[in-house]
């Protein structure tokens, strides 16, 4: 079972250099990696690389306009050759070297397999914290869980690995998105298609996160607060049903609040806000379906918040 590893990047070499060492350091015999350069401008991305390993199993490409981490992601899908493809943040790398293994382990073990969710422990300002797709409450409630393999209703971006049937079958990432809850969204779709998600323990990534490069919009000097609130409109009003769509905004609307006082972002939290409304009119109403959503209830999904 051969395995595609992607990887967007845009002006960050060196955590990318680092993130490509884990990658061909696994032993797993059947892989390629595919790195899309998305618009850098300080870099060359395919010359720098290729300068420093000299490895067949090696793609590059470069996109002249910025694709966003959505619309990297699918590109890198349409020329991939692999049945599994392996998505990993170039701000990360791979615990160990036989992380391909596990993944293509438990594609072969597990019928109907869609989509693997890894352990992410993210590093940020000297100190390290656990990324599952798990509530706060049930870690509390089973500390244990987040060592054991089983399903789940959705993954972390940071590292992923996604069959190639469900590309196929759910279409790709939305793109429009451009930053955040792009795999939320996907996660819906999967499971709505009767995909299994399940998260693999033995699939562990570090993660360093380096400052965004997602291209100021309109202005805005903090843009990844203004998508994530206009997606939680689309991805609430596209997917929830009606009596959850109230309290999940109103939720994510007072987290966004804090932040964007934080950061002095009232142009930020305003705009997003409008553009959030705004998008509701263009959107067509797909709500899960109740077996969904009975799913979501039993595997740790995520329907009021």
């Amino acid at each position: 079972m051969k395995v595609s590893v992607l990887i967007g990047s845009r002006d960050r070499l060196d955590v990318l250099l680092r993130c490509l060492e884990s990658v061909l350091k696994q032993r797993y015999p059947t892989f390629e990696v595919l790195i899309l350069d998305d618009n850098s401008s300080r870099y060359c991305l395919a010359e720098e690389i290729t300068a420093r390993f000299q490895d067949e199993r090696l793609r590059c490409f470069r996109s002249e306009t910025p694709l966003g981490v959505a619309g990297g992601r699918n590109f890198l899908m349409e020329q991939a050759g692999g049945t599994i493809f392996c998505v990993i943040d170039d701000d990360a790398y791979f615990a160990h070297d036989d992380c391909l293994d596990e993944i293509v382990k438990a594609f072969e073990q597990q019928p109907h397999l869609g989509i693997l969710a890894a352990k992410v422990i993210d590093h940020q300002q000297g100190r390290a914290k656990l990324l599952v797709p798990f509530s706060r409450y049930a870690r509390r409630k089973q500390p244990g869980i987040v060592n054991e393999k089983q399903a789940v209703s959705y993954f972390l971006g940071t590292c992923h690995a996604v069959h190639r049937a469900v590309f196929e079958t759910c279409g790709g990432y939305r793109a429009d998105l451009m930053f955040g809850e792009e795999e939320l969204d996907l996660s819906y779709r999967a499971v709505e298609h009767k995909f299994k998600l399940i998260y693999w323990p033995d699939v562990t990534v570090y993660h360093y996160p380096q400052a965004s490069v997602v291209r100021q919009k309109d202005g805005y000097r903090q843009p990844e607060l203004y998508y994530h609130i206009r997606n939680r409109f689309f991805l609430s009003y596209k997917y929830l049903p009606w009596r959850y769509i109230p309290v999940y905004l109103a939720f994510w609307l007072s987290i966004y609040g804090r932040e964007a006082l934080k950061l002095t972002a009232g142009k930020e939290y305003w705009g997003g806000l409008k553009a959030g409304l705004a998008v509701l009119k263009s959107t067509k109403r797909t709500p899960l379906s109740a077996e969904t959503v009975r799913y979501l209830k039993f595997h740790y999904g995520r329907l009021w918040y």
